[in-house]
């Protein structure tokens, strides 16, 4: 069997677990710098605002905010942050039922690196002074 079709194969494996791991992911927000940028999905703009209150507050440089699905209802999933900080991201999550997180409206003008999905290319793209809402 030829190398560069086990190289092939490889990779598609592994592109389908990644997607496959994102499959339960209703939004995924990036922090830096005390500002947040919605990646994936789709969020309530209430809740990017609080999201980006706490974090400025806070002063967090770099920071993953996810929301995955989880039995009937949603899970936050923060890293970068202290503990705190993760708490306060939870609070501010929790006043936000499932139902509400689903039917967020989506994201008007969102640039490449969020249609992809990439928190880099999304920063990137997002200008110097960067976005806080999708």
């Amino acid at each position: 069997m030829p190398s560069w079709l086990l190289v092939g194969a490889a990779a598609f494996v592994l592109f389908a677990l990644w997607m496959l791991a994102r499959g339960n992911e209703l939004f995924h927000v990036s922090a830096r710098d005390g500002r947040v940028l919605l990646v994936r999905g789709r969020i309530p703009p209430s809740l990017l605002t609080g999201f980006g209150e706490i974090v400025q507050r806070a002063g967090v440089r770099r920071a993953t905010i996810r929301a995955v699905k989880e039995g009937g209802g949603a899970r936050l999933v923060a890293s970068g942050v202290d503990e705190n900080t993760a708490q306060r991201l939870r609070n501010a999550f929790g006043v936000h039922p499932i139902q509400r997180l689903r039917t967020a409206p989506f994201a008007g003008d969102r640039n490449l690196g969020q249609v992809l999905g990439f928190a880099w290319l999304a920063w990137l793209l997002a200008g110097p002074g960067g976005r806080r809402d999708a």
